[in-house]
């Protein structure tokens, strides 16, 4: 019967499930259980749900943003804030906790909203020094590998078990009694000359009932300590710093970049890339400030086409002119209302990403004003010096370097364990016995008198070698190595060249701009001689129609001309900024300085030691294992070579100002030496190229700067033979030259009339 009700539950299951079959992607799965399971779908559902994550943020969200933003309606009712170049980069430093550049903003691509864990911040230097993962260990988890390592156990036992035998001390059928107990201690430690010592003690206990026993109790321990040393694969204090101690290597999985050394050129790796963001941060802050200061002019010029169209209509108007007169004006002021609001929305722009940079509030009530004005003088650098700077201070180069020394270092340690693990091993052991552990009976019956008695020894003494035949996995390391040392030889290189290519084209960029600003002031005398000579004949003639419809066609011309010549002198300085990051000095340009935080106190001692080394000429074995500074591409440029005049101080720790010598290690770029031409000399006043002076008083007349290393070349040397296309070509640019020498005088006139008056004011007028 008990069968049978097995037989028929087995059936019914089965059959439950052939009917249940499989639930597709939309079908619910129907169960057996009746209505009162019906709080069970709850579950159900919620584990196929899509979850949310809630908690309490650290930080609440900022209210500012809660504010409206600002819209072309409600422009008016902002009022300025001046604010200086300076004044913007150090509000951008202030704020940089997390590094933002004006690239990515907007993007779908980003990496602050797509890969947050990935954007520069000022705690990626922390991060990378207490890195603790293979591949990206700080020298913190560097040198944990060479800490102590305590271990110690303690564990006790009993057992009793019915003897059936008669040789087992206790008569037969009586129990066996036995208790146990274990202690042991080790601490272990390599180290840095890839040894390893380990001290280690033992304590045993064991009583029993048996009467064959001597002592029924006894206590049996030894005081041990070991010394091993490697000779071939794993030996040296270089190799131990490089790829750390050999017991803490996996092998096939650690490699040899778990070392102090490499743990520190990653430290320097991570503190260049932080430097490269901040140096693009300060260049976007640059760009924006000269796109807002071009936006207010341009809006400005705007502004003031608008009046003039407005009063050419007006005038029509009172004149009872025709309708299509009248609807000509009128769409030329459409026209002009369409590009002051598109000039309104550009230049609202521009400030609010310039805010964003810089870390200010969405809407605060004021818009940003820029008080800087860009430099109108002429900047002729010298090639090789500004190669010179560039192959120096480039954050790329150093980058580069530093992967270089890194794969040199664990090249050799890959070479150094391509080789057989041979080891010397010894061993020295004190032995202990007695009844008792301590006190009692003297002698043997003293276990902690019989081990500091020291009658109880033994030792030994050997080698140990191994090695996997072939030593395939090792060679194939090396190898590796020296194929990535090739490759990254090769990149850098390749990166000397791309640097060269891209200062070539940031200074064409530069002499491109300064030449159509050069150009256009010759354009802008040419349009307001056409506005004049139309004027006159607009009221000779008695203002007809078509004399106004010319008279705006000239006034759009000069309008046109005024924008493009300002537009030119922004993109110039924005060229000047180009090129000083691109020779790595925009940073020191602009007084910017990274340093690291305080010494590890343990380094304060050795620094201290190899100072009194260097001073007395002792020899120093330990350089041995320094890592080596090297520097490709030509040497910097010396203080000495430079006029004193043009030496920036820099302040010292009392603050007063040091000299030269005393310079920080990243010395500050010179500014670049202005030369003017000379049938050219009153054309544009020279001023200081600085970025960003205090708004310095222009100096027509000032002196070029002797000794500096960005220096025109002499036009004395004879100019290198071209093709007739090209001499043809250089014959128009005189005759244009010639043609256009009568005005040359009048050039600073007109951009003194562009460039006198505060930008932007217009729209309260």
């Amino acid at each position: 019967m008990q069968k049978t009700r097995v037989n028929w539950t087995s059936a019914l299951l089965l059959c439950t499930v052939v009917l249940q079959g499989c639930a597709g992607p939309d079908a619910r799965l129907q169960y057996l259980w009746g209505e009162e399971h019906k709080a069970l779908s709850y579950y159900r559902d919620y584990a196929s749900a899509v979850e949310y994550p809630t908690f309490q943020e650290s930080e609440p969200t900022d209210q500012s943003l809660f504010n409206a933003p600002r819209g072309i309606n409600s422009f008016d009712k902002l009022t300025d804030r001046e604010v200086y170049l300076n004044e913007c980069i150090r509000m951008a430093l202030e704020q940089a906790t997390i590094l933002r550049d004006d690239g990515s903003f907007g993007s779908p691509g980003n990496p602050l909203m797509s890969r947050p864990n990935q954007v520069a911040s000022t705690y990626d230097q922390a991060i990378q020094n207490t890195g603790f993962l293979f591949g990206n260990r700080g020298y913190e988890a560097a040198l944990s590998d060479f800490d102590a390592l305590l271990t110690t156990s303690m564990t006790w036992g009993r057992s009793e078990e019915i003897q059936n035998a008669i040789n087992s001390g206790v008569p037969a059928g009586a129990t066996l009694v036995g208790e146990t107990a274990a202690y042991s201690t080790r601490i272990e430690k390599p180290l840095a000359n890839s040894g390893q010592i380990a001290v280690q003690n033992d304590w045993n206990y064991s009583g029993s009932n048996s009467s064959l026993l001597r002592f029924p109790s006894v206590y049996t321990g030894f005081l041990q300590a070991e010394y091993r040393q490697p000779f071939l694969a794993g030996s040296g204090t270089e190799v131990t710093r490089i790829a750390g101690p050999l017991s803490q290597n996996l092998r096939g999985v650690s490699g040899v970049s778990q070392g102090v050394l490499i743990s520190r050129i990653n430290s320097d790796i991570s503190l260049t890339d932080f430097e490269q963001s901040v140096t693009s941060m300060v260049r976007d802050v640059e760009r924006l400030y000269w796109d807002l200061y071009l936006s207010l002019r341009l809006y400005d010029s705007e502004i003031d086409a608008f009046k003039d169209l407005l009063r050419y209509y007006n005038d029509l108007r009172d004149r009872d002119e025709s309708g299509d007169a009248q609807t000509l004006a009128l769409s030329r002021i459409y026209e002009a209302e369409a590009r002051i609001k598109g000039s309104l929305a550009d230049m609202m722009n521009f400030e609010a990403r310039l805010r964003r940079l810089i870390g200010l509030p969405l809407n605060d009530g004021t818009f940003l004003y820029p008080v800087d004005t860009p430099s109108e003088a002429q900047l002729k650098p010298d090639w090789e010096a500004s190669l010179t700077e560039a192959l120096s201070n480039r954050l790329e180069l150093r980058r580069q370097k530093w992967e270089i020394r890194s794969l040199e270092l664990q090249l050799s340690a890959a070479r150094n364990l391509a080789r057989p693990r041979f080891d010397f091993v010894s061993q020295y052991r004190v032995n202990g016995f007695g009844d008792n552990l301590d006190g009692g009976k003297e002698g043997i019956g003293n276990a902690l008198d019989t081990l500091t008695g020291g009658n109880q020894t033994s030792w030994n003494l050997g080698f140990q070698f191994s090695m996997p035949l072939g030593l395939r996995l090792a060679q194939v390391q090396v190898r590796n190595y020296e194929l990535r040392l090739q490759k990254a030889r090769a990149a850098l290189s390749q990166q000397e060249r791309e640097i060269a290519y891209e200062l070539s084209n940031a200074m064409l960029e530069m002499d491109r701009w300064y030449n159509l600003a050069d150009s256009t002031t010759r354009r802008i005398r040419a349009a307001d001689d056409a506005v004049v000579l139309t004027e006159e004949r607009y009221e000779i003639d008695g203002r007809p129609v078509q004399a106004l419809d010319l008279l705006l066609q000239r006034k759009i011309q000069q309008r046109d001309a005024q924008q493009a010549y300002v537009r030119s002198v922004v993109e110039y300085n924005k060229a000047i900024t180009d090129m000083n990051f691109r020779k790595g000095v925009l940073l020191t340009n602009n007084a910017v300085y990274l340093a690291e935080g305080n010494w590890h106190p343990a380094a304060s001692p050795f620094a201290k030691q190899r100072a009194v080394d260097r001073t007395h000429a002792q020899d120093n074995h330990r350089l041995q294992t320094e890592p080596i500074d090297f520097v490709a591409g030509p040497a910097a440029v010396s203080w000495e070579s430079l006029n004193t005049e043009t030496r920036p101080s820099y302040p010292g720790a009392d603050g007063t100002a040091s000299s030269p010598e005393a310079a920080p290690a990243h010395v500050p770029d010179v500014p670049d030496t202005l030369e003017l031409p000379p049938d050219d000399a009153d054309k544009i006043p020279a001023e200081d190229l600085r970025l960003n002076p205090p708004r310095p008083d222009r100096n027509p007349k000032t002196p070029k700067p002797n000794g500096s290393p960005d220096v025109a070349k002499s036009r004395s040397k004879s100019a290198p033979k071209t093709s007739g296309i090209l001499r043809g070509h250089n014959q128009v640019l005189k005759r244009v030259t010639g043609v256009a020498s009568e005005i040359q005088s009048d050039a600073s006139t007109i951009r003194k009339a562009i460039f006198d008056g505060r930008p932007g004011k217009a729209r309260f007028n």
